[in-house]
């Protein structure tokens, strides 16, 4: 399957889990002494592999062409201030090797249009802004003003032509950022590849 193909099967499902319902439940108190919610996070990884399996032998991954991550933030790893960039520690998967858990950017490795979402779960009743960066360049923001004693999980989709050697990442411009269970995370990969 080449990477058009690959890339059109990942989109199908971000686009399916996207539109999923999160199911929320109140919990133990977080951090800041409130109800948390637990999530019941998408595992995109296990959707890929079940489509996979789905699809048989005839499907492979093509090592030379394709380029799919996804990583998050580990369970507890609070994002209490703003950063630049946000570190995603827990790696599902890094086919095309282009995510960095150590400096928390892809760098693309092949030129073509790559579909990104990232995740914001912001404290309650915190103003919160989340934004994806391309080459130090604002291009998408989650922003958040919520009541007090409330959050709400966002999620937001960019597609973006890039070159060999991009980087693109998340940054937390202001408020700070609950990780439970998955909540915040970040994936990309490579739609279609390009010469140029």
């Amino acid at each position: 399957m080449d990477s058009f193909g690959l890339g059109n099967l990942l989109w199908l499902i971000l686009f399916h889990s996207i539109y999923q319902t999160y199911a929320l439940e109140n919990t133990q108190e977080d951090f800041q002494g409130a109800v948390n919610e637990k999530m019941k996070p998408i595992n995109l990884l296990k959707q890929i592999t079940e489509a996979k399996a789905r699809l048989g032998p005839t499907f492979t991954w093509n090592k030379e062409l394709d380029v799919v991550y996804d990583v998050q933030r580990s369970t507890m790893n609070h994002v209490q201030t703003p950063v630049d960039p946000i570190v995603y520690d827990e790696v599902n998967v890094n086919l095309g090797h282009g995510y960095s858990n150590k400096t928390g950017k892809f760098t693309c490795p092949k030129c073509g249009l790559y579909f990104f979402s990232y995740s914001s779960l912001p404290g309650r009743g915190v103003m919160t802004d989340v934004a994806l960066i391309k080459n130090n360049k604002t291009v998408s923001v989650i922003h958040s003003v919520l009541p007090k004693n409330s959050s709400q999980m966002s999620l937001k989709t960019v597609i973006l032509d890039l070159h060999k050697g991009d980087q693109v990442w998340v940054k937390l411009i202001s408020g700070n950022l609950w990780s439970r269970n998955g909540s915040l995370s970040f994936q990309g990969f490579l739609l279609t590849h390009s010469a140029q």
